[in-house]
């Protein structure tokens, strides 16, 4: 399912789910939301998910987001009939909270489900069946008399059912489950791969995680490497003869604290770095770039560039609405920068708010210019004009 995910009027885009940790950490990062708070909004749209219930869609919602996405692998588990239950519930309880939504994921098959399109149709199994109490020791010939509709809405309003891609739910048997649904945090770990003796063995495979002890290295450097999960979304793996360079990056991963581990993540973006190597290079100089974690765009980091530089008792109020993208693009480019998914970066060795100078080169040329000028203006009388 795919969800439109926001943090204010600035930041918002779409992510598939579910999705694994890292992916989650990841899409955290990208939306300046810390891990130990990750409440997001969002919203599922009906466009990209044509098959979903329209009852979810086109709201706004707020939760974990480790909540919302076991919500989805709830959903994606779910079988036609415990789907068709699903959204009956969701039918009659459309203003529902998020919470109680991810509960109605639980004990559907208390919800009663019979082949049936309409009133109509659910009148005649009621009166060949006997549901009802008033029909039950009538004739054959009064009960030809009865109107199949009328019946099947009396059915209906008393049971609280509803119609369902041509099937009847029974909602009123439905209990909330009461479950406290606990959901734990992540180990700290960088990379997971699951790895298998060889192609042929694949019922063999168990998952590593990086970084570990030297020892357990060996039994993956033979193995086939089946899936690979990273922390780092650019970062390639596939030979497992790599294994002991990516927890060598895995170890100095460990050690960055998480404001520089999400500038390591900007500059790779903006630098494409994916090679492991390279990767382990681009620690070792990370204090050569600025980073500004809340720039959501040009104009954004334009708005920041003026603030810092503008006197200090400029009224900011009057280009406080100004949009500054072309200004904020310009800055950047003179300082090799770029915004990111994670921020703004600088240019290796750059400043992002400095004050932009005249450099070495156009101060020469500027200068051979007003010469040029000087030696070039008119005197009459000895008298220059």
């Amino acid at each position: 399912m795919k969800i439109n995910l926001k943090n204010g009027e600035s930041m918002s885009f779409t992510k598939k789910f579910p999705m694994n940790v890292f992916e989650i950490q990841d899409t955290l990062d990208r939306l300046k939301i810390p891990d130990d708070k990750p409440i997001v909004r969002f919203e599922i749209s009906e466009y990209d998910n044509m098959d979903f219930p329209f009852e979810l869609c086109l709201r706004d919602f707020s939760a974990d987001i480790y909540r919302l996405n076991l919500f989805a692998e709830r959903l994606e588990k779910l079988d036609s009939s415990e789907m068709t239950a699903f959204r009956s519930l969701l039918k009659i309880n459309p203003e529902s909270s998020f919470e109680d939504i991810l509960k109605m994921t639980y004990g559907l098959d208390s919800v009663m489900i019979y082949p049936c399109s309409d009133c109509r149709e659910l009148g005649e199994m009621v009166i060949e069946n006997d549901l009802m109490p008033e029909i039950e020791n009538c004739s054959n010939e009064i009960l030809e008399l009865l109107d199949r509709e009328k019946v099947g809405r009396l059915m209906r309003e008393r049971e609280g059912g509803v119609f369902i891609n041509e099937r009847y739910c029974v909602t009123s048997g439905y209990e909330p489950p009461n479950i406290n649904i606990e959901i734990g945090r992540p180990e700290n770990c960088f990379f997971r791969l699951l790895i298998a003796p060889d192609s042929t063995k694949k019922e063999q495979s168990h998952w590593v995680t990086l970084p570990c002890e030297r020892a357990k290295l060996f039994e993956i450097y033979d193995g086939v490497c089946l899936e690979f999960q990273s922390s780092l979304p650019s970062v390639q793996f596939s030979d497992t003869h790599q294994i002991g360079k990516l927890n060598e990056l895995s170890e100095c991963l460990s050690h960055l604290y998480h404001g520089n581990f999400v500038k390591l993540k900007a500059v790779m973006e903006s630098e494409n770095i994916y090679e492991i190597s390279d990767v382990i290079d681009c620690i070792d100089r990370l204090d050569e770039y600025q980073f500004d974690r809340n720039i959501f765009n040009q104009s954004d980091f334009g708005r920041a560039y003026l603030l810092k530089n503008i006197h200090k008792n400029f009224d900011f109020s009057a280009v406080e609405d100004m949009n500054l993208c072309d200004f904020g693009r310009v800055i950047l480019e003179r300082k090799q920068g770029e915004i990111t998914s994670y921020g703004a970066i600088s240019g290796r060795g750059q400043e992002l708010y400095s004050f932009l100078t005249v450099q070495p080169e156009q101060q020469l040329d500027e200068d051979v210019e007003e010469d040029m000028e000087e030696d070039l203006e008119p005197e009459i009388g000895g008298i220059s004009l």
